[in-house]
């Protein structure tokens, strides 16, 4: 008979349960713009790759390894793991062993045996289980796993952030390294042009003035590697952190280097017709998406608190006021119980709990409708640049052709007395500065390829 109250018992339960409320996972509607798909394009994985540079594969690959950053996201996976464990075996009963051994003498001006000494053993099993019958525990470990997939893609957002971070450091350290040997370069020649106009000056063939000229344009050009030296110096610095070198590493060997900013494999340009919905893929629109649907979950199991809540509990063991008698059959002895519990007035507390899920529910539609459109405009941004990028390569490296040839046609002139210094300075000067722009223009065009790879939350080549 006890058993078939206690089948009821479960059956009532569990067609309640089938009344749980139920978030909506509907997304909010953002009007994207709908492009056809113009060729075709597949993952690329490890997208630093094609700029076929071994040791920018190596420091990526200890970045992903020993960065610290990279290295907190994947404890907070860990902790949203753990808590998704938590709040999931509440959906479990609960089971346990427990013991308990006591003697206890009476009063003899009590009511009860006086005057006797009691002794009683115990050695039980126990369960207790919540019947979720609005599914407030579903629907807090649904958040719960909402919560670590928003973790996960956290940590997959920073991995590309990351990679992106070291690949444009990595670019615009060999930048710098190439106009710091433009510099050497222009010092050395500035240095023998002063030291002529000097030797010129002291035959009484030339001015003082074109000397000073000279000399100021060296000097110009000796300002300039300080800077330089100064910004290496930084640039190493972050690539160092963003890499997890050692600081005595980092003094003692440096940063390594491989292929020189002209050297590095531009890859091509991915076509501006893909599917829009590409960008869906991306690490923070996933997690924004993720955390919406946990703040889904967590309003249906505020909104449970209203209804009653049913938990059952139940105890089979021995018992026995002698310990040598505690293993017998007749020493069995057990205890099944059901509580019923709802809220008649908690002062608005849940009402209030509710509006607050329902808040956060609100703060996190806006938040996935503006990570949408921050991926649209970004990835609109960087097309755009890559588009005009290669422009820009080409007219530096015409101007540094350009000024190479004026400044050999500006030097004849004056060494056969057509022309004054100053055609030769504006020519060294011009030279100089657009052989840096050329450099600058190098380095932004692999920056551009690799905040595009960035936009698109990954590397995309075609098929």
């Amino acid at each position: 008979m006890n058993m078939r109250k206690t089948i009821l018992s479960l059956s009532i339960a569990t067609l309640l349960s089938a009344c749980a409320f139920t978030p909506d996972n509907t997304l909010p509607t953002v009007e994207i713009p709908a492009v056809a798909t113009q060729a075709d394009a597949v993952a690329i994985e490890n997208w630093w790759s094609q700029f076929n540079d071994p040791i920018l594969n190596q420091l990526i690959e200890y970045a992903l390894i020993n960065n610290q950053n990279l290295a907190l996201a994947t404890a907070k996976v860990d902790e949203a793991r753990a808590v998704l464990g938590i709040v999931s075996s509440d959906q479990l009963p609960k089971l346990g062993l427990g013991a308990d051994a006591g003697t206890q003498k009476f009063s003899k001006e009590g009511g009860t045996a006086p005057g006797s000494t009691v002794s009683d053993y115990k050695l039980v099993g126990q369960a207790s289980w919540e019947i979720d019958l609005w599914g407030r525990i579903r629907n807090l470990s649904t958040a719960a796993k909402q919560d670590l997939l928003a973790t996960e893609f956290n940590r997959e957002g920073v991995k590309l952030t990351l990679t992106a971070e070291v690949a444009q450091n990595y670019f615009n350290l060999r930048a710098l390294d190439a106009q710091l040997i433009i510099t050497d370069e222009t010092i050395k020649s500035r240095q023998e042009a002063y030291d002529l106009r000097e030797k010129r000056f002291k035959g009484g063939i030339t001015s003082e003035l074109d000397v000073r000229q000279a000399q100021a344009e060296l000097a110009a050009a000796q300002a300039k590697k300080p800077d330089l030296e100064i910004s290496i110096a930084k640039t190493e610095g972050a690539l160092s952190v963003l890499v997890g070198q050692s600081p005595r590493a980092l003094v003692e060997s440096g940063v390594s280097r491989g292929l020189t900013i002209d050297q590095l494999t531009t890859p091509p340009v991915i076509p501006a017709g893909l599917d829009s919905s590409l960008l869906l893929r991306r690490p923070d629109i996933a997690q924004a998406e993720a955390g919406l649907l946990a703040a889904r979950a967590r309003i249906q199991s505020a909104r449970a608190a209203y209804f009653p809540r049913l938990s059952l509990t139940g105890l089979l063991g021995l018992e026995s006021l002698d310990f040598s008698r505690l293993f017998q059959g007749s020493a069995q002895t057990w205890a099944f119980a059901g509580n019923l519990t709802m809220p008649l007035f908690d002062g608005g507390l849940t009402a209030s709990q509710i509006d607050q899920a329902k808040a956060r529910d609100r703060q996190a539609a806006a938040i996935y409708q503006q990570a949408i459109q921050n991926a649209f405009v970004d990835t609109r941004n960087v097309l755009v640049a890559n588009k005009v990028i290669n422009d820009r390569v080409a007219a530096e490296q015409t101007q540094v052709t350009s000024t190479q040839r004026q400044l050999k046609l500006a030097t004849l002139r004056y060494d056969n007395g057509f022309a004054s210094y100053l055609e030769v300075l504006d020519a060294q000067r011009n030279l100089f500065s657009s052989q840096l722009q050329l450099v600058s223009a190098q380095r932004d065009l692999l920056d551009a390829r690799v905040s595009l790879y960035k936009a698109l939350g990954g590397g995309w080549s075609k098929n």
